[in-house]
């Protein structure tokens, strides 16, 4: 694993709302020792030292409605957003600017339509267990919590336009998440990630097609431009030569 952001849910993460002398807040809480959801075949857990160097380094930590930096809730720089440390977890308490999407949000979550979680980190140091297929994080850097995710189980990493490909493929990724997941496959799901594996080459052979013919297009062009150049310069020549003879 390479020491890039990334994000991580877990399913029993809840959000909650309340109200206190006129202004909004949110709060949830990221457990320590405590299964995330799987992706890849990987489950991760978060241990009790994982947070420890980003609250004493008082790095800013933004709070994010889902992953989306264009709707930010808060900050620690502005005091906005809180993290504490407690035995079960990171607590993490936002107050909430008086704005459309916050209090859209604050709605959402106030009618219970969303419940959970996430959060955006840098993998600092790590332990692997069980054939690698356990992640406890002993260090990360935390960038940002969000609050109101719809889909926890995917990492926001996964795009809509990656998410959309999968489908025009028919992919279907939350089958194949959970064949990664087993130890031992049956011939039919075997069978099923060859499939996907095809698929998935017969993508970028086409994206690799599309890129000669792209740069095959660039060359000529060049070549088209070289020689109207060519062309311009022996016309503007001959036209010199007869001017002089004149």
């Amino acid at each position: 694993m390479k020491n890039k952001k990334q994000n991580l849910s877990f399913k029993n993460i809840e959000i909650r709302s309340s109200e206190k002398e006129g202004n909004k807040y949110v709060e949830g809480l990221i457990p320590y020792n405590s299964k995330s959801v799987p992706m890849w075949g990987t489950i991760e857990v978060i241990d009790r030292t994982a947070f420890n160097k980003t609250i004493a380094d008082k790095n800013e930590v933004r709070a994010l409605w889902n992953h989306n930096d264009s709707y930010i809730l808060g900050s620690t720089k502005s005091e906005t957003l809180s993290l504490e440390n407690s035995d079960n977890g990171l607590i993490c308490r936002c107050k909430l600017p008086n704005t459309s999407y916050a209090n859209d949000l604050y709605e959402i979550i106030e009618r219970g339509d969303v419940k959970t979680m996430s959060f955006g980190f840098t993998p600092i140091k790590w332990e692997d267990t069980e054939n690698g297929k356990l992640r406890t994080l002993k260090e990360v850097r935390l960038h940002e919590v969000s609050f109101g995710v719809m889909f926890p189980a995917y990492e926001e990493t996964t795009s809509l336009t990656y998410l959309r490909g999968l489908k025009e493929m028919n992919i279907d990724l939350e089958k194949l998440n959970e064949i990664l997941e087993k130890e031992e496959l049956t011939d039919e799901e075997i069978a099923t990630v060859k499939e996907v594996i095809k698929k998935l080459e017969d993508f970028l052979k086409e994206k690799e097609a599309d890129e000669e013919k792209e740069q095959s297009n660039d060359t000529q062009e060049e070549v088209d431009t070289s020689n109207s150049e060519e062309e311009r310069k022996r016309v503007q020549l001959q036209t010199e030569i007869e001017l002089a003879l004149i």
